[in-house]
């Protein structure tokens, strides 16, 4: 897999996903898919006193106002190399159909938070998620031992 690299983070991605940039990678779309796989890089800021749990339970909850049929599935710690992690793992109708998806919190340089949102329609689940397994397994952040 080749290499994403700037320099706050670096990770893997599928060599033939697209970039559609915020940082985002989609897989390529079969013929007749409605939507494609995809994983998105964003940044966000902690609030005044508030850590990556406190972070993960404000984003749920708006998650759950926001999306039609949210449900949660699991929520787990995840950390990249030493710095500390959540994901949360959801499904959700939307305008292409079911979803599925999972968030990654990671801890970035305080007070930065960088959320890791891969999108899987929900028939192909099974399939994609070993993929997306290997890139959240590959993120490195900058100030990392390993970044």
């Amino acid at each position: 897999m080749p290499r994403y690299e700037s320099s706050e983070v670096s990770f893997d991605v599928p060599r033939d996903w697209e970039d559609r940039s915020v940082v985002a990678f989609a897989a390529p779309s079969e013929p007749g898919e409605v939507a494609a796989a995809s994983v998105v890089m964003t940044r966000d800021r902690l609030a005044a006193g508030e850590d990556l749990r406190r972070y993960a339970d404000r984003q749920l909850l708006e998650l759950a106002k926001r999306l039609e049929g949210f449900q949660l599935l699991a929520r787990h710690d995840r950390p990249a190399g030493d710095r500390p992690g959540l994901e949360l793992r959801f499904a959700w109708r939307g305008h292409t159909g079911p979803l599925e998806q999972r968030l990654l919190l990671l801890a970035g340089r305080r007070p930065a938070v960088l959320n890791f949102t891969a999108t899987i329609p929900k028939d192909e689940a099974a399939r994609l998620n070993p993929v997306f397994d290997r890139i959240f397994a590959s993120i490195r952040v900058a100030g990392s031992p390993e970044g």
